[in-house]
């Protein structure tokens, strides 16, 4: 099932504010530079992605992957 893109990219920001949010205060960052470090992993790069559908998970879910990413714990960051 294809998604518009238009679509799929307001949810990606919804989420992606959601996850800058959670992981800026878990890090005791600032959301500047949460959204900095977000910017350059995999798993944002994903969700940028509307083929993914990761745009459609929760916040939870995606900073878990954040957190396996840089645990370099790629196999449970593929289960995506």
């Amino acid at each position: 099932m294809s998604i518009e893109p238009l679509k799929a990219q307001f949810c990606a920001d919804i989420v992606t504010t959601a996850v800058v949010s959670q992981y800026a205060k878990e890090n005791r960052l600032s959301p500047t530079d949460a959204l900095r470090i977000i910017m350059e992993t995999k798993t944002y790069e994903l969700l940028q992605d509307p083929e993914s559908r990761l745009c459609f998970e929760s916040a939870e879910s995606i900073i878990d992957l954040l957190r396996s990413e840089k645990q370099c714990d790629w196999d449970e960051w593929s289960k995506v």
